[in-house]
């Protein structure tokens, strides 16, 4: 009993979030997306990648799948006053423009890479 209720749990409470945009038919139109990046950073780098994986589920010998994935923007870039280095990460680029997490690179007191002792 205990199993079959955390087994339920997990099936009904973890739904799967599928970020890549839909495919684009052959004949359709150009899809544009607009993305909000700071005014005073100048975008060095940008990357898009998308991981796939598949969904099975199935009850009574039945089963049914399908495809979803996780699709990213990284955009590299730097503050053009201050020289500070950026990672803006965008998910889901369909339904937002703001970047889901912003890593900002900074000096650190005391960190060698090895590389550094040559």
């Amino acid at each position: 009993m205990a199993i079959q209720l955390v087994l339920v749990c997990c099936v009904t409470g973890c739904q799967t979030i599928n970020t890549v945009p839909d495919p684009v038919a052959p004949t359709a139109a150009i899809q544009y997306y607009d993305l909000d990046v700071p005014p005073d950073l100048e975008i060095r780098a940008v990357d898009f990648s998308a991981t796939t994986f598949s969904e099975v589920a199935g009850t009574g010998g039945a089963t049914s799948s399908s495809v979803g994935g996780r699709a990213f923007v990284k955009v590299y870039g730097v503050r053009r006053k201050t020289g500070e280095q950026f990672l803006l990460l965008y998910e889901d680029i369909v339904h937002r423009k703001q970047p889901v997490q912003i890593i900002r690179f900074r000096p650190a007191p005391g960190v060698t890479l090895l590389d550094s002792l040559r």
